[in-house]
């Protein structure tokens, strides 16, 4: 019983510690959420095998979604005429250097790592999305989403 109260004890200041920087991370979240809007983003992934990665990778760095929320909007992206290798990027990069986590990795790492994490996350989203529009196969996206099945009588 003593082991799980100092594991709760510890876990407890843990948070304690970590928490102020959440706070400032869901602060700066709270502000990019109202002036970086989602349709600025998706008017500059243009057509392009280089520019449109770099330029996903770029603008999803800021955006505070997690893993399970940058999908929908990767799809957006892929709707509004992104290349794959522009979506894939902006997958990516926007969960592995939010605002967010940044913060998170301030409070438990040192400074040097802080900044070394989003710099790998924008060159492996960069990497992939390149790869992507250059040798991975494009997958055509559909102009009518499909309707309801039909059941036939019989």
């Amino acid at each position: 019983m003593n082991i799980v109260y100092e594991i709760l004890k510890e876990s407890w200041n843990l948070y304690l510690d970590v928490a102020i920087y959440m706070l400032f991370g869901f602060l700066v979240a709270g502000i990019l959420y109202v002036f970086f809007k989602a349709d600025k983003i998706k008017q500059y992934l243009g057509t392009g095998k280089v520019k449109p990665v770099f330029l996903a990778a770029l603008f999803g760095i800021p955006i505070p979604l997690c893993s399970c929320g940058v999908v929908p909007v990767a799809t957006g992206l892929k709707k509004q005429g992104a290349n794959d290798g522009a979506a894939l990027s902006f997958m990516i990069a926007t969960p592995e250097s939010g605002v967010d986590s940044i913060a998170i990795s301030y409070a438990m790492l040192d400074p040097v790592m802080t900044i070394i994490r989003p710099v790998a996350g924008f060159f492996t989203a960069v990497c992939t999305g390149i790869a992507q529009n250059y040798w991975g196969q494009t997958t055509p996206t559909p102009s009518v989403p499909p309707g309801p099945l039909k059941e036939t009588g019989g």
